[in-house]
């Protein structure tokens, strides 16, 4: 496969699934977990497309991006990463390393395109004042793909002309440089999950990271066998939770106040 050929396939699993992501209400399809296999079967890797999406997922799990505030973008360095890896021949830890500032700067890119979209509001506004709905919808689907094309063109540049340069800079790294980049490779996924259990810890949670260290740790036990235990608690709680509500309802005659709804919907969110 031509140097050409690969960044146009990957140029194009950005495009799908980042820009589908956003088109079809936020699928998750931008994640590294499918991103990597993605890019991995059209490069003709499937193997190492799925082990760095799976590792490049626990590693940006953590990163969420709320509103206009963009902290990294996961599809951009994942694309890149993997392609570095099965074009350059490059350390899957290594990948993991690098995937950190490349997905920093497909935020700041993002963030950018943001900026340039945001100048066709006016042109929005026109069209609803006008009440042309064609337009409207033109307009919608115009910048969405005007957005994502030029999102995917710096993917396919970065490819073309990085892939030979990002191959010679990592095998001419000193020995010692190179395992410190494997052990940072190694850490940064345990990071992500840091990231993400600060934003749902709680004192209810903690007896079950307990339980999935000690599955993992001391019984030695697989990811498969440790999240099984894990679908079994999360069967038997909602079943229990079921029951509950189906007591209450009985109680109550067949119906529930607003007031417990809410309060419901509050204990489910929080």
């Amino acid at each position: 496969m031509s140097v050409i050929s690969a960044a146009l396939l990957c140029a194009l699993a950005e495009f799908v699934c980042f820009g589908g992501d956003w088109l079809l209400g936020q699928n998750m399809a931008d994640q590294p977990i499918v991103v990597g296999p993605l890019v991995g079967l059209l490069l003709g890797d499937l193997q190492t497309g799925l082990i760095l999406g799976a590792s490049l997922e626990a590693l940006f799990i953590g990163a969420v991006n709320v509103g206009g505030a963009i902290s990294l973008n996961p599809s951009f360095g994942t694309v890149l990463s993997v392609a570095f890896v099965i074009l350059g021949g490059g350390d899957s830890k290594t990948a993991i390393a690098l995937a950190v500032p490349l997905g920093l700067l497909g935020g700041m890119l993002e963030i950018g395109m943001n900026i340039v979209c945001a100048f066709f509001g006016n042109a929005w506004d026109k069209a609803a004042a006008e009440g042309n709905e064609r337009r409207i919808v033109g307009l919608h689907y115009g910048v969405w793909f005007f957005k994502y094309f030029v999102i995917s063109a710096v993917v396919f540049i970065s490819v073309l002309i990085g892939v030979e340069p990002v191959s010679m800079f990592i095998k001419s790294l000193p020995k010692f440089v190179e395992n410190g980049l494997a052990v940072t490779g190694g850490l940064l996924p345990a990071v992500g999950f840091a990231m993400l259990l600060s934003m749902i810890w709680s004192k209810k949670l903690a007896v079950f990271y307990l339980l999935g260290f000690v599955l993992v740790s001391y019984m030695k036990l697989p990811l498969i066998a440790v999240g099984s235990v894990g679908l079994v608690f999360a069967v038997v709680f909602a079943l229990y939770d079921k029951e509950i509500l189906d007591a209450k309802k009985h109680s109550s005659g067949g119906s529930i106040g607003s007031g417990t709804q809410e309060s419901e919907e509050e204990d489910f969110l929080s």
